[in-house]
């Protein structure tokens, strides 16, 4: 009865409420989304004629407009016209890695579109040091439909309510407050506030989803796992919670898939996506478990050969302020083409470990969103025995060092800190993968 009391408001709002904000943000959302939607019923063979014409004029675009690809195809005497006559012409085109993109940070930022950048984005850190991509407002409106339609593809529909998982921050601003409260209203979500693995925590964080009557939940599966196991090992299950559990921010392991749709009876909806591009992939409610179906009205999907898998590479369709062309978010995974679309059917990467900080357990994800807001934290590893902290290492320049290591030390009074530079961040693995968790020798 709830759910559907919800489901009713939910249309409510999406009727009155929606509307409002988009006009009063200034988006054109909605309109998008009818777009996508309506592409997305046509045959693979007409959208990839599409995405075909798409990839071109993104490469002419770039060409004019783009300090870094105008110099990158002159050099290599590239011609995207080319493409109209054999679309495998693409592929005489370098990889771009994160490295290049922070390299050349503003250098990928087309002319034309400069003066309109209304978003930076900073990546996230799985394969590297973090970089900054620009949006501007319409590439940002046609990220939030894709994001809405991909919720769709999962099973969610946009009158569902949503518990939507977060960190819990020590501090937010009355304008966070009230912009979040504002946002939860117009898409009849329920955020939920996560604060670690400890039992008082799970309690809490069931107590929240109960009262949150969502059809769906959305969030870092490492959280929703702990929960799951916190559960299972008192025996107890939680069917009827939720319906759908789509996963998203870090990858998701079977293990835990098994888990949390035992525990709780739900279905899980994964996703891939990246703050370069947004949501690439979802996996679909009535498709193969565990494969992701490629979103082509967003990208253009490849994968680079890489000893028994892939790299995932992609390209940006939409973005106009800065194409990302062949870039590698640094995942790996394999792809298929069928007759219905692009398939991601093995995914490995992203994966948040937890850390032990003074007795509580924490997801890795938790103390990247603290470091976030305690001053130029470019990046951060934590050197652990056994799963526990030992101390926390901080890529920060010399100047922001005191106020970042003050704002820290409020989070994590007792754990020992150390500023490092960039170089002395420890990769592993045969492309370099970077960790969170250095283990140190026992």
């Amino acid at each position: 009865m709830h759910r559907r009391i919800h489901d009713f408001l939910g249309a409510l709002r999406l009727c009155c409420l929606y509307p409002l904000a988009e006009k009063a943000q200034r988006r054109a959302i909605t309109p998008k989304l009818r777009l996508l939607r309506a592409e997305a019923a046509l045959p693979f063979a007409q959208r990839k004629a599409w995405a075909e014409k798409r990839l071109t004029a993104m490469l002419e675009h770039a060409q004019n407009t783009v300090p870094y690809y105008r110099a990158l195809f002159a050099r290599l005497g590239f011609d995207p016209a080319n493409l109209r006559k054999d679309i495998r012409y693409f592929e005489d085109l370098p990889y771009l890695t994160k490295d290049i993109l922070r390299e050349q940070g503003r250098g990928l930022i087309s002319e034309a579109y400069a003066a309109k950048v209304v978003r930076e984005q900073k990546t996230g850190s799985s394969t590297g040091l973090a970089a900054t991509v620009y949006y501007d407002r319409e590439g940002l409106d046609w990220t939030a439909a894709q994001n809405i339609l991909m919720l769709e593809w999962g099973g969610k529909r946009r009158y569902n309510r949503e518990a939507h998982l977060s960190t819990r921050f020590a501090r937010p601003s009355p304008q966070q407050l009230r912009f979040e409260a504002k946002k939860c209203l117009a898409l009849n979500r329920k955020n939920i506030y996560t604060d670690g693995f400890g039992d008082a925590s799970q309690e809490r964080l069931l107590r929240d989803l109960r009262a949150a009557n969502a059809v769906a939940v959305q969030g870092h599966p490492s959280s929703l796992f702990a929960l799951a196991r916190y559960l299972d090992r008192q025996g107890r299950k939680e069917t009827g919670l939720f319906r759908i559990f789509v996963s998203t921010g870090e990858m998701i392991t079977p293990k835990q898939r098994k888990c949390i749709e035992e525990v709780f009876a739900a279905r899980v909806a994964n996703r891939y996506g990246a703050c370069e591009f947004g949501v690439m992939a979802q996996e679909r409610e009535n498709g193969p478990k565990g494969e992701l179906m490629v979103s082509d009205s967003l990208v253009w999907p490849e994968a680079r050969p890489l000893r028994e898998t892939g790299e995932l590479v992609f390209t940006n369709l939409r973005n106009r302020v800065m194409p990302l062309i062949r870039y590698c978010p640094g995942d790996l995974g394999k792809l298929e083409e069928r007759e219905d679309g692009w398939w991601i059917t093995e995914l490995t990467g992203r994966v948040h470990d937890r850390v032990a900080i003074n007795g509580t357990d924490y997801p890795t994800h938790y103390v990247q969103d603290l470091l976030d807001r305690c001053g130029p934290v470019a990046d951060f590893q934590i050197a652990v025995k056994d799963e526990t902290a030992l101390e926390l290492r901080l890529v920060v320049p010399p100047e922001g060092w005191e106020g970042v290591a003050a704002a820290v030390r409020e989070y994590f009074p007792s754990l020992p800190l150390r500023r490092i530079d960039p170089n002395e961040l420890v990769f592993t693995g045969i492309r370099g993968k970077f960790s969170y968790l250095v283990r140190e020798e026992a």
